[in-house]
């Protein structure tokens, strides 16, 4: 699928992109799947105003350690390996 340059925006492709944003898929992934760039995405995005959603895996804080989904996995895996 070719890339959409300076195209203008149809109403499909608007909805489209606002409930893909909504349902928090990478900007990467919406620009892929609507055949346009991530600036335009991101562009597009700011134009309506949309709220920043946090993606999977956005830093929350400031911290730069990496929290795993399901901490009890590690401790689980741990066990199961005669480790704890």
């Amino acid at each position: 699928m070719t890339k959409k340059t300076y195209k203008p925006w149809t109403t499909k492709e608007h909805n489209r992109l606002v409930t893909m944003h909504e349902n928090k898929l990478p900007i990467k992934e919406i620009a892929k799947a609507l055949g346009r760039t991530v600036s335009s995405v991101n562009n597009r995005l700011a134009k309506i105003k949309v709220k920043k959603v946090p993606r999977k895996f956005a830093m929350t804080t400031t911290e730069t350690r990496f929290e795993p989904v399901e901490p009890s996995l590690l401790d689980r895996l741990l066990k199961f390996l005669g480790k704890k």
